[in-house]
């Protein structure tokens, strides 16, 4: 199952432990949480996780601060979310931005110290950009890459074979575009107005086919999806299952 959960919102929902036994059931190992996520952390925390493989993200460097300030926070906000998640051996530990790593090296070195102990089992990085990628696998051994990859955000997709080849793990997030194509395309705020003549040559479901294109890719491991309830996995399961047709996604991408 390539389907991830997002966490960020987790706290909304009516009934965590239904939605966490349900992602358990459909063999939904994976969440997808952060310290910069409302309490997401703390949520989670309150269950048991033996079954799920829990991938959390460091805070961002303040440039505002010293350099000593900074990695006491970033250390000390790992320890917290240590703590909140229960203690459990992470199965990820993902820099927020990929600059932070490229600009201040010794991060690195501060969170292979976790890996080391075994406080994580894998390190990443959650990028914008081919560029930021290029230069971060030229010189880090990653072990994770969560990207932006959608029917319009095809940037990455030459990429994904190295990424591959170098054994590292590609988690794709922005699935929907901003929610654009979980959205009614009549009622679209006036911001993503210019994406209307591309939606309408996307098929229906534009849902299945905004989940069918990253589950094409073999080289993808994990897609992160936004639910908030058992009624949402089924959705997204069902139309991760839909029976799409063949059609050539190059034609929808705008970058």
């Amino acid at each position: 199952m390539k389907l991830a959960l997002d966490t960020s919102y987790i706290c909304k929902s009516d009934n965590i432990q239904s939605l966490l036994d349900y992602a358990s059931d459909l063999g939904i190992v994976t969440l997808d949480t952060s310290a910069l996520y409302p309490n997401s952390e703390h949520c989670l925390g309150q269950y048991n996780l033996e079954n799920f493989d829990v991938i959390t993200k460091t805070i961002m460097y303040d440039y505002t601060l010293s350099r000593y300030e900074n990695f006491e926070n970033i250390k000390n906000t790992f320890y917290s979310s240590q703590r909140k998640l229960g203690y459990i051996e992470l199965y990820g530990i993902l820099f927020s931005s990929g600059n932070d790593i490229l600009d201040f090296p010794e991060l690195w070195d501060l969170i292979c110290d976790f890996k080391d102990k075994n406080y994580v089992y894998k390190i990443g990085v959650n990028v914008s950009t081919p560029d930021e990628l290029i230069k971060i696998i030229d010189s880090y051994d990653i072990d994770i890459a969560q990207l932006p990859l959608n029917i319009f955000d095809q940037d990455f997709i030459g990429l994904l074979p190295e990424l591959k080849q170098k054994g590292i793990e590609i988690h794709t997030r922005n699935t929907f575009k901003e929610g654009i194509l979980l959205k009614n395309m009549w009622n679209l705020p006036e911001k993503y107005k210019f994406f209307k003549p591309i939606l309408e040559q996307i098929p229906e479901p534009k849902v299945a086919y905004a989940l069918n294109l990253p589950k094409l890719l073999k080289e993808v491991d994990k897609i992160i999806i936004p639910a908030l309830s058992t009624s949402d996995l089924d959705y997204f399961i069902n139309m991760y299952n839909f029976d799409t047709c063949n059609i050539d996604y190059a034609q929808f991408r705008t970058k």
